[in-house]
């Protein structure tokens, strides 16, 4: 493994670590967040539209102000599907699937018209300004310091979900909604925070993936990022720490398949193809361990 695979790897679990505490949040509260691929993608544009609209500004003032803007606008995205979760019945999971499918084309539409910048063939928004850019830690690979954040992202859900009288709330709240209900609990603040938290830092890790990676927002740079953030969470449900190692794998994966794709001459479904087997054998294997474990316990309690 070269220094440049090795250093993408590391970027491309960054983004899977910052989104994959998103889903983390939204599935523990018992609502599936399925509008990642479109809210990393909003996040990312309003990152490059607000990172250049605030180039007079210092990059000390800019890059946290231009951040908040990206993750609050898609932390919206996902307070709209709390909201219709309360207010009229609409399951997180439908809602905010379509939110983010009808945001897609429309961010398409507008890079491809108002915002396009003058990046000659390239169909984006305007770059970045330098000062804004991440620096890298890894050269030549796009690897920047936001990786030691989003690791300790992943240490503070830990914290969070296991140290604090909310995070324990919210985790019984999504194995039981009655139960957490009738002892008192506001399945509102509940249904609000996680799931709306959860959209911000899937917003967070499109910022990331502008500031540090490509400098711009194309369409189709979110390609699998959503889901595959998805299914880190789902790997990690019993550790919020565990969606450290999954993120890395998972990255792995994905930058390992495309590589045999490109160097054997095959498509890149073939690399997809790939990817999903090995997930399928690890899932396969986790569920069948699982099942020996419970059956043990069941013996031992007999």
């Amino acid at each position: 493994m070269n220094l440049y695979l090795f250093g993408t790897i590391l970027n491309m679990a960054t983004v899977l670590m910052t989104a994959g505490c998103g889903s983390f949040l939204s599935v523990k509260g018992g609502n599936f967040n399925l509008g990642g691929e479109g809210q990393i993608y909003a996040g990312g544009f309003i990152a490059a539209l607000s990172l250049c609209a605030c180039k007079n500004l210092p990059s000390f003032v800019a890059v946290p102000l231009c951040f908040f803007a990206a993750s609050l606008f898609s932390a919206l995205m996902t307070f709209v599907s709390a909201v219709l979760k309360r207010y009229r019945g609409v399951d997180v999971l439908l809602s905010s699937f379509l939110i983010s499918a009808g945001c897609i084309p429309l961010i398409d539409s507008l890079i491809a018209g108002k915002f396009r910048g003058n990046t000659n063939n390239l169909l984006a928004t305007e770059f970045i300004p330098k000062n804004f850019r991440f620096p890298s830690i890894l050269p030549p690979s796009p690897l920047d310091g936001t990786f030691i954040v989003a690791i300790l992202l992943c240490v503070a859900l830990y914290f969070f979900m296991n140290r604090t009288l909310f995070g324990q709330h919210l985790a019984i709240y999504g194995i039981s909604p009655d139960f957490a209900i009738y002892s008192g609990f506001s399945s509102l603040k509940l249904d609000l925070v996680s799931v709306s938290v959860s959209g911000f830092l899937h917003g967070a890790a499109g910022f990331f993936s502008v500031a540090g990676t490509y400098f711009a927002c194309h369409p189709g740079f979110y390609s699998g990022m959503g889901w595959n953030a998805l299914s880190v969470a789902l790997i990690s449900m019993r550790n919020p720490l565990l969606i450290i190692p999954s993120a890395l794998i998972l990255a792995g994966l994905t930058a390992g398949a495309s590589q045999f794709s490109l160097m054997h001459n095959y498509g890149f479904d073939m690399g997809s193809m790939l990817q999903g087997v090995i997930l399928f054998v690890i899932v396969l294997f986790t569920a069948l361990w699982n099942m020996f474990e419970n059956a043990r316990r069941r013996r031992l309690h007999d």
